[in-house]
């Protein structure tokens, strides 16, 4: 049974043979600027956590690819355990595979850049320690006399040691450029592109450290970084290293040339559609047998797209709300009825709002607290009207277990269906739920089963450490 999905495939053949949330005008927009751009430049796509970031550049890297760009891509918090960043950079774009004569040319230039690399990080450890294994690298002549002198600086005059630090990093820069410049003889475009994803969930001090690497020592001809962040989230990082009286947004503009907002459309019924399909839940549609589900099937993902829409839920946080679907279903016979659609809506407000929760489990929360939740929702007004979230309000009045206060409610209703006029939107919602709560009854929908669902449902809220975040 699938409780966590995989990442999206991204195929180098067609990048947008999975493009559920249409990004395919959005890449390829940026692919085009990305063609006019003569590096060195820093471009950041920023949109928020949770919101399809990292499926996005893989698509663009793709992209990129079949026109004949080298690209690297480098997950930054994978590597953020590292002292210096520049060493997992550095490893990443050693890592280019190019399969012909000029290979050689480009490894050649990169073992010098890594060398360098490996005598950089150790001078950010301790500027007292020599580097004792050089001699036992094979480096050209300028590059060894260098690294040599450098270390032995160390140990004495701090002004020469940085000096020769200065001639190093020079050396550095123009053994990269000249690997970059291999690229062009190997039939590849002559730029290459970095993208690097995750830096927003990189501690602190390692994100910070990587953009101050970039500017210094990749600011290079033909050297084209894509950073995939949540701005909000780095400056954060910013202000946590550097305290909260900077200011965290003009920093960052010092590291990055050009800024998109990536454009968040969540609203995608394919989406829930290929949630179903990552989740196996197919499968479980089908093993289920009690009578009236097949039309619960049809409802589900109709269901689940306004329902997610209107609490703005991330894509993230629709993945882990199908992935504590799938728990609770794991504890459900297939020949019992599971209201799939309510299980959601349980989920959705144990995640947005637990008080009510405990109110629904204590059997004290009233159909109409379940109401100004789902109206306080950002299209909240709009769920509610909709046969969605009429059945809900039905639901709860059928499954209140006051029922002198349910019946409290249906008086309401009636009045509001007899006396608003037959085509207000109150008097057609009132009717529909009306119509609605007689087919409960009459299919034995009794409030008893359902504190085991709110149980269950509590319980599998606890799946990847906790409730997720309203806005992830």
């Amino acid at each position: 049974m699938t409780y966590r999905v995989s990442d999206i495939e991204i195929s180098d053949a067609d990048p947008f043979a999975h493009d559920v949330l249409g990004r395919q005008p959005v890449v390829e927009f940026l692919g085009r600027l990305i063609d006019k751009i003569n590096g060195p430049f820093v471009m950041a796509l920023d949109s928020p956590w949770g919101t399809g970031k990292t499926t996005l550049v893989r698509m663009l890297a793709a992209y990129l690819k079949k026109q004949d760009f080298q690209c690297v891509y480098f997950n930054a918090w994978k590597v953020d355990y590292v002292v210096d960043p520049m060493v997992a950079l550095v490893s990443s774009i050693d890592q280019i595979g190019l399969d012909n004569e000029h290979l050689g040319a480009y490894a050649a230039h990169m073992k010098k850049v890594c060398t360098i690399t490996g005598v950089v990080a150790k001078r950010a450890l301790s500027t007292a320690i020599k580097v004792a294994t050089l001699s036992a690298i094979d480096t050209d002549e300028v590059t060894e006399k260098l690294a040599a002198d450098f270390s032995a600086g160390v140990a004495g005059d701090i002004v020469k040691a940085f000096r020769k630090e200065s001639e190093l990093l020079i050396t550095f820069r123009d053994e990269l450029s000249k690997a970059v410049g291999q690229l062009e003889k190997t039939g590849k475009k002559s730029k290459l592109i970095i993208f690097i994803d995750e830096l927003d969930r990189c501690r602190p001090s390692f994100a910070i450290e990587l953009l101050e690497r970039i500017k210094h020592l990749f600011d290079i001809e033909n050297i084209i970084f894509v950073l995939s962040v949540d701005k909000q989230q780095l400056e954060a990082s910013t202000a946590a290293v550097y305290g909260a009286n900077i200011n965290a947004e003009e920093y960052l503009r010092r590291f990055i040339d050009l800024e998109y907002n990536i454009p968040v459309d969540r609203k995608t019924r394919r989406f829930t559609e290929a949630l179903v399909k990552r989740f196996g839940l197919e499968s479980v549609f089908k093993a289920r047998s009690h009578a009236g589900f097949e039309k619960e099937e049809i409802a589900f993902v109709s269901f689940f797209t306004d329902l997610a829409n209107d609490a703005e839920l991330s894509l993230r946080a629709r993945e882990r709300c199908l992935t504590r679907l799938r728990a609770v279903l794991a504890q459900t016979p297939n020949n019992e009825i599971a209201e799939i659609t309510l299980v959601l809506l349980f989920i959705v407000i144990r995640m947005r709002d637990k008080a009510l929760f405990d109110g629904l489990v204590r059997g004290t929360a009233s159909a109409d607290e379940v109401d100004r939740f789902l109206r306080s929702l950002p299209g909240g007004q709009t769920f509610v009207s909709s046969r969605g979230g009429c059945y809900v309000f039905a639901f709860m009045l059928v499954c209140d277990a006051d029922q002198e206060r349910a019946e409290q409610l249906r008086r309401t209703l009636q009045k509001q269906a007899g006396l608003d006029g037959v085509d207000s939107e109150s008097s057609v919602r009132a009717n529909m739920i009306l119509k609605m709560v007689v087919d409960l009854i009459v299919r034995n929908r009794g409030e008893a089963q359902w504190a085991d669902v709110l149980a269950k449902v509590d319980i599998a809220a606890m799946i990847e450490g906790g409730p997720a975040q309203p806005a992830e």
